[in-house]
């Protein structure tokens, strides 16, 4: 790890609190599909679960670059934790805090898993709706750049559940905790480009049920 990657840059501080912010913007997130939003330094995203036991695959760009996104790799050295909670920034692949969680209502959000690809390899088409496809779709839809290796792209997995089970370093998959209504808020500390999906896997991490999600942009 490099001295980069171990500095400790400080957090800028909310100039505005959370409830003296004004909704701007509601976006919907259909089942198995992702939207996209540009946001300015100190804007908050409310991302919201409303049927509850739904993943939400988050990525975040620097406003400048592709080329620059949070990494769960990143965010786990700079927090020294494997999990993402209340207080702790989210880390760009340049070591840069992107993000900021300030409130958490479920309280598991996990940084292992990559996103879902459909079956994806070189010269061949998902098979299945997948996170990495929704990523990129959303990021058209909103004219950002899609970065040249979207593969490399992992997100932060809001409302995942899927802990260390053992010092073995074994991870089990489970439903989410998350109920309906509950809902994460993220500060914005640079310019950033956010894209949620709505996780498409029909399996136990989504309790067998792929769901909407609910964004909100505060200013």
């Amino acid at each position: 790890m490099t001295d980069k990657a171990q500095s400790r840059r400080p957090i800028p501080p909310a100039t505005i609190a959370s409830k003296d912010q004004k909704l701007i913007t509601t976006i919907p997130i259909p089942k198995q599909s992702g939207r996209g939003v540009i946001m300015e330094r100190g804007q908050r995203l409310k991302i919201i679960n409303p049927r509850g036991k739904q993943i939400g695959d988050l990525f975040a760009f620097a406003g400048h670059s592709p080329d620059e996104f949070i990494a769960p790799t990143y965010t786990m050295t700079w927090n020294r934790n494997v999990y993402l909670k209340t207080g702790m920034p989210m880390i760009s692949n340049d070591s840069n805090p992107l993000l900021f969680l300030e409130e958490d209502t479920s309280g598991r959000n996990d940084l292992f898993y990559p996103a879902c690809s459909g079956g994806q390899k070189p010269g061949r088409l998902a098979s299945i709706p997948n996170c990495r496809d929704n990523m990129t779709a959303a990021l058209r839809a909103i004219n950002f750049p899609v970065p040249p290796h979207p593969e490399i792209v992992h997100p932060h997995n809001i409302f995942q559940n899927s802990p260390v089970i053992d010092l073995d370093g074994r991870i089990e998959v489970r439903e989410p905790d998350a109920k309906p209504g509950d809902y994460v808020i993220l500060r914005a500390l640079e310019n950033v480009v956010f894209v949620v999906t709505a996780c498409s896997s029909p399996g136990i991490a989504n309790a067998r049920e792929p769901k909407e999600l609910l964004m909100e942009v505060y200013a």
